[in-house]
């Protein structure tokens, strides 16, 4: 037997799957399918702590690893694409670090923090209007949130990405 997972508007639910049954999709959400033999989706959050601790001692392609395990069997752990973003910048694949913040905003556009390191990832490949935008974002936010002090950080890094030069200015 294996077991079929999905989230509807916010609920995991979680059904019984007899091989040889049909089974319906739901037209809210992809639905997820996990054998009973994998274990590793009862150690989703262990795997997600251990790539978060490689990521802090420089392992990176260990970390992106342990993300994509977690996202294998949860394609909707916003953290985990966060996550694996972060690790992705580390070693400056700013493309596949767009598309994972990308992809965790799509699951929850309310996550301040991934606006924010979008934005610096914006900053690096001199892409200031999208930097500004989700700066913008991160700090009404982090306002919303009740986080003033990341609220008044990222205000300040607003600031200075308003006033520094664009690549055209610095060309004239």
């Amino acid at each position: 037997m294996s077991l079929c997972y999905f989230n509807y508007l916010e609920i995991l639910i979680v059904l019984p799957f007899m091989q040889g049954h049909s089974i319906f999709y739901s037209p809210f959400r992809e639905v997820n399918f996990l054998s009973q033999q994998s274990n590793d989706f009862h150690n989703l959050e262990e795997i997600l702590i251990r790539g978060m601790e490689k990521g802090i001692k420089g392992d990176y392609q260990g970390a992106i690893t342990d993300f994509t395990q977690v996202i294998r069997l949860n394609v909707y752990d916003a953290e985990a694409y966060y996550n694996r973003g972060i690790a992705y910048t580390k070693i400056n694949n700013y493309s596949q670090a767009i598309a994972d913040f990308n992809y965790a905003l799509r699951l929850d556009n309310e996550l301040a923090e991934v606006y924010l390191e979008r934005a610096e990832v914006c900053l690096v490949l001199n892409n200031q209007p999208g930097a500004i935008r989700d700066l913008q974002t991160a700090a009404k936010l982090f306002k919303k949130q009740g986080n003033s002090f990341l609220y008044q950080e990222t205000q300040k890094l607003l600031r200075q990405v308003q006033h520094s030069p664009t690549i055209k200015n610095e060309k004239k």
